[in-house]
């Protein structure tokens, strides 16, 4: 190989590895061994499981998104009503007036979704809110939260709609 073809050899390798997405670890919900649905979370972010209550969360670098996952019994509207009044008065501080419900297909399922912005509790910044709940096979609803501050690079918000397109139904 010519000296000449090293640079070019360089540049190639720079731009395939921009072009090929981060590895992402893919999280089961509500536990890998009773996964209901999965989520796959970028390689920079933080992602833990809560055997407990069977919830699993992710955070993006330097706290800038936020997703929680978990299940309820598809008929326990009530107790689906009180997890997430009990979200959102964990996350925000308050929410705005200006709350959207909307509809979406994706990967096989049918979502309920939420939208909305406020101020977070802990920073105080301005944020915005995503609620996706969806049937998760076996009379068990699914429901993923998510938030990300409003100034957060696009890369960040790119990473969030990667995440929230990646649910899949375990079948």
């Amino acid at each position: 190989m010519k000296i000449t073809r090293i640079p070019q050899l360089i540049l190639f390798v720079t731009l395939l590895g921009l072009a090929l997405p981060a590895r992402a670890e893919t999280m089961s919900v509500p536990s890998k061994e009773k996964a209901a649905y999965t989520f796959d979370v970028p390689s920079d972010w933080k992602p833990k499981g809560d055997p407990n209550d069977e919830s699993v969360e992710a955070t993006a670098p330097e706290d800038a998104a936020y997703v929680l996952a978990w299940t309820r019994k598809a008929s326990d509207v009530k107790g689906l009503t009180k997890d997430l009044e009990a979200t959102l008065a964990d996350a925000m501080k308050s929410v705005d007036k200006d709350v959207k419900q909307s509809e979406v297909d994706q990967n096989g399922s049918h979502f309920y979704v939420i939208s909305g912005s406020g101020l977070d509790k802990r920073a105080g910044n301005k944020v915005h809110f995503v609620v996706g709940i969806f049937d998760a096979g076996n009379g068990q609803a699914g429901i993923v939260y998510a938030d990300m501050d409003a100034d957060a690079p696009a890369s960040t918000m790119s990473q969030l709609e990667g995440i929230l397109k990646s649910i899949k139904v375990k079948k």
